[in-house]
């Protein structure tokens, strides 16, 4: 009887079908009708990120025609990569299920879509996140997103079923996962049964010591990309087919591969080039909760796929082949891991109507299992010209990315946990309340199209990098604290003691408390907080 007790997810991000897989040579697959002017010759990393927002997502597609990317995107969206360049994911693909027909969840950026990975939904979220609004975010209770029914940890958990996120987050860099956005994470995030970093990931598995369902974060190289395994543009492909080999590699050579599935897929396709039109899809139906947090919101109203992106599924117990020649007409997207996930492990009802009628994978699980076939080629280090990028020359280059401001999102969440915990003032009501409100009003302004100055565009930027790297060092700090000590006391003098904290409770620091209470005198000078538009705006 199939039996699958394990499902691994590896999202990577920004990467299209036909810009991965055109030219594979797959059974089945092959390069978009010439009319389009799509060819072979993508290189391994880009120094600009193509547009891929809302709005340059719904140009691209340009209404089911699909001749928008070079207008909207420029001339590297129109070229794709052959077996030479990303052997790994077409080894894998070649052996094993390969899906031609899923879809990004929503057409727009990676923060939207990857939400749809862990809720059937965005809440309402349809762009990128916008700037860290520092007043708002000093007086509400939590900073995380909202989902009206939930995130699927959140049902794992209500059904006693183990789970993980293998991250690449240290404190050397600002690669938080993406998934401390949701509710509840950010209190579990430094509990090694919840949250592991990946240079752990091949050692527990031979260990056997293995989650129900482990979600592993790539690492993204914020704030320049360049150094990433996440095969974001302007990181590099071949870190991370280094990384997708050494996943498949820890998985499927050790005995808990003979009961487990890797699913491999991209968050969306980043701007690229595909043929093949989305189709219509069910809206979630929940809330828009998360709406406003966008930079710019959009109208979308989920009712149509985004761009077509790669997936591969491996398992013993799956089929290999073509997803459309398998499933038939049935289109997958990222609310099919919440689907296949509720199948699995018995997680009950649908989070929302679109993971209601989501296709699942279960339904085709083999009788009896397949051997796994994949042979994959060694792939080598890339060789980088120029050194990394400081934080001031990212600044200067130009404005924070979704990526980044959802970053420093998270940070909110977590400069408020640790501050609980420290019995101190969050860092962004005391030292850097200033400046980090000064800093939404300048990238909101930008956001907005006003045309603002350079230096001040650089100044606001360059906070919130130190915003992020002040709230890592605090809560570094709160990690390597020790307990207080107790004072070993008799027992009369214990319960003594007892008597008397009870008489006078300790007064922590809370959010409410820390909003009111005067900020300590801050490190830098003060600037004073405008409610207007800052300078340079006309």
């Amino acid at each position: 009887m199939a039996k699958i007790d394990h499902l691994f997810v590896l999202m990577l991000e920004n990467r299209s079908f036909d810009h991965m897989l055109a030219f594979s040579g797959l059974k089945g697959t092959g390069p978009p009708p010439p009319r389009f002017g799509f060819k072979p010759g993508a290189i391994d990393q880009l120094t600009d990120d193509p547009p891929h927002e809302f709005n340059d997502v719904a140009a691209q597609i340009h209404g089911g025609a699909m001749d928008g990317f070079l207008r909207r995107g420029g001339p590297d969206t129109m070229l794709g990569f052959d077996e030479t360049e990303v052997p790994v994911l077409i080894e894998l693909a070649r052996n094993n299920l390969v899906f031609d027909n899923w879809f990004s969840s929503v057409p727009g950026p990676t923060w939207p879509n990857r939400l749809f990975a862990h809720a059937a939904s965005s809440g309402g979220l349809d762009n990128s996140m916008g700037s860290l609004d520092s007043a708002k975010a000093a007086t509400r209770s939590e900073y995380h997103l909202d989902f009206e029914h939930g995130h699927i940890f959140d049902r794992l958990t209500e059904k006693g079923v183990s789970w993980r996120i293998y991250h690449h987050h240290t404190p050397f860099n600002i690669d938080y996962p993406q998934v401390l956005c949701l509710k509840g994470m950010v209190d579990k995030r430094n509990d090694p049964n919840f949250f592991r970093p990946f240079r752990r990931f091949a050692a527990d598995i031979t260990k056997g010591d293995v989650a129900g369902y482990t979600f592993i974060e790539p690492a993204y190289g914020l704030p320049a990309y360049s150094r990433g395994n996440s095969q974001h543009p302007t990181g590099t492909i071949s870190l991370g087919e280094i990384l997708i080999r050494n996943t498949y590699n820890a998985i499927f050579k050790q005995k808990v591969g003979a009961n487990s599935a890797l699913l491999i897929t991209w968050d969306e396709h980043g701007g690229f080039f595909d043929h093949v039109a989305p189709p219509a899809a069910v809206p979630p139906g929940d809330a828009a909760l998360n709406h406003k947090r966008a930079k710019l919101p959009g109208n979308c109203k989920f009712d149509s796929f985004g761009v077509r992106v790669p997936a591969v599924l491996i398992s013993p117990w799956l089929p290999a082949g073509l997803g459309s020649a398998i499933f038939g007409g049935k289109v997958f997207d990222h609310s099919s891991i919440v689907r296949a996930l509720r199948t699995t492990f018995a997680l009950g009802p649908a989070l929302t109507n679109r993971d209601e009628v989501a296709p699942d994978w279960n339904d085709l699980l083999l009788t009896t299992p397949r051997a796994l076939r994949a042979k994959l080629p060694a792939v080598a280090q890339p060789k980088f010209r120029a050194p990394p990028l400081s934080d001031d020359a990212v600044a200067a280059r130009k404005p924070p990315d979704g990526n980044l401001l959802g970053v420093a999102q998270i940070a909110a969440d977590i400069d408020w946990h640790t501050a609980e915990r420290l019995h101190m003032p969050p860092l962004l009501a005391s030292n850097f309340a200033p400046s980090l409100q000064q800093s939404h009003e300048v990238i909101s302004f930008a956001a907005q199209g006003e045309a603002i100055g350079g230096p001040e565009r650089t100044a606001a930027h360059r906070t919130v990098l130190q915003y992020i790297a002040a709230v890592e060092a605090r809560d570094a700090r709160l990690q390597t604290a020790p307990p207080p000590p107790t004072p070993r006391r008799g027992p009369r003098a214990a319960k003594k003691s007892v008597k008397k904290i009870a008489k006078k409770p300790v007064k922590k620091t809370t959010r409410k408390t820390a909003a009111k209470r005067p900020p300590p005198k801050a490190s830098a000078p003060k600037r004073k907080t405008r409610t207007t538009r800052p300078r340079g705006a006309r």
